[in-house]
């Protein structure tokens, strides 16, 4: 049985795919058509269901703070952990949204800044540009690490940027973490792991997997080439 960790986006899905990207997207399902397949994402339930694939068994959502079983239903283990941590983060969570926002509004960047909640506790926050601007995005980015730099905060918080999107959530909620608990829920059945991702930032869970697949064009795959070179 091969188990692979997949995270969807752009793999399998993007919201205005090329033609190159369908092309690749389609192959990819091929694959991994006798694999079972776990999400690994920041989606949430409602958002994954625009991917076209058939997550049955186990699901990482939300940058690893929620954790679906197969029965369809929220781990009840791991749901204890990411309350912990969202008690612990709450007050901090809440302040980071309101220096969203501020940087948004003195910057005129024009974010939509929103601080989502799960189980009614702040979860993260989200900062996206209505249209998509890259450079408003990048501003907030720097400015975001530079109010956490040096404050109060600024070993409990991490920025995510995931291109159209950026995402302000505590450091202990991660996808590895998510990863390695489902890995010690497979059955003994399971012969190989897979992990499947175009996110940089998802080093951390591909290294837990037995096999790491990422696209030949990836910008890390292109740093390794000159690290070799200068070598």
């Amino acid at each position: 049985m091969i188990v692979a960790f997949v995270n969807p986006q752009p793999t399998l899905y993007t919201t205005d795919p090329t033609a190159e990207q369908e092309r690749t997207a389609s192959g990819l399902s091929m694959l991994l058509q006798q694999a079972e397949l776990i999400p690994v994402t920041g989606l949430d339930e409602a958002e994954l269901l625009s991917v076209p694939a058939a997550f049955t068994s186990w699901q990482i959502l939300r940058h690893g703070a929620v954790v679906i079983g197969p029965d369809g239903l929220e781990d009840p283990a791991w749901r204890r952990l990411t309350l912990e941590t969202q008690r612990l983060r709450a007050e901090g969570l809440r302040l980071a949204h309101t220096a969203a926002t501020h940087i948004s509004q003195l910057g005129q960047l024009g974010l939509e800044v929103t601080l989502e909640e799960h189980s009614g506790l702040p979860l993260l926050a989200r900062l996206v540009h209505p249209y998509g601007l890259e450079l408003a995005l990048l501003q907030a980015e720097r400015e975001l690490h530079e109010w956490l730099d040096g404050g109060p905060f600024q070993a409990d918080f991490r920025v995510l940027n995931q291109g159209e999107s950026l995402t302000l959530l505590p450091r202990e909620l991660t996808p590895e973490s998510a990863v390695n608990y489902v890995l010690d829920q497979l059955p003994a059945e399971v012969t190989l792991t897979l992990g499947v991702s175009a996110q940089e930032g998802d080093a951390a869970f591909l290294a837990l997997c037995d096999y790491a697949m990422i696209p030949g064009e990836s910008g890390w795959l292109s740093r390794a080439e000159i690290a070799e070179d200068e070598d």
